[in-house]
Formats: structure tokens, sequence, C-alpha cells
């Protein structure tokens, strides 16, 4: 886990979707190219999903988070992205 955050990111068609979790709070946000499309403040220990919407191709599509339990071998949890309704990988980088 990160010290105060943990953070995934992942890139779909040539935008970066970034999902950041507070470790304090528990709280997550959800980023598309950078800015904030989606946020819950508070969380119980940090798991839950989130939609938000954002623009593709000049389109509006659905983005997807859902951070889960990944048991003690993944403390930071799983962290799965969709993006219009197919999964993309999402890389932990804190």
């Amino acid at each position: 886990m990160g010290i105060l955050e943990t953070r995934w990111e992942a890139d779909y068609e040539g935008h970066k979707v970034t999902v950041f979790r507070n470790e304090v709070t528990k709280g997550f946000n959800l980023e598309w190219d950078g800015s904030e499309i989606a946020r819950r403040s508070w969380s119980w220990i940090g798991l839950g999903k989130l939609e938000g919407t954002a623009e593709h191709n000049g389109e509006p599509v659905e983005v997807q988070v859902a951070i889960e339990w990944g048991g003690l071998r993944q403390l930071d949890g799983t962290c799965t992205l969709s993006v219009g309704g197919k999964e993309i990988v999402a890389t932990r980088i804190r």
C-alpha cells in the first residue's frame, strides 16, 4: 500500500485512465485524461465501485472501476477497469 494513496493507471485507445485511493479516508476517484469524472469520498476499507462518463471519439462512454479485496497476497486490493463495457488492464503504480 502507498503511504497516503494507492494509484492504478491504464491506457484506453490513447486515453489515460487513473484511479487514486486515499489510504486515510478510504475514498477513491476516477480520472480520464487528468480530469476527474467520478469520486467516492469514503468506503469501508477502501473497497467498492465507481462509475463515470467520459468522451471518446466525440461520444460519451461509460467508465467503471471496482476495487475489491485481493486476499493476503494483494493487500492493496484488485482494481478492475472497464470502458464501454470492455475490461482494460490497470497497473498498480504505487
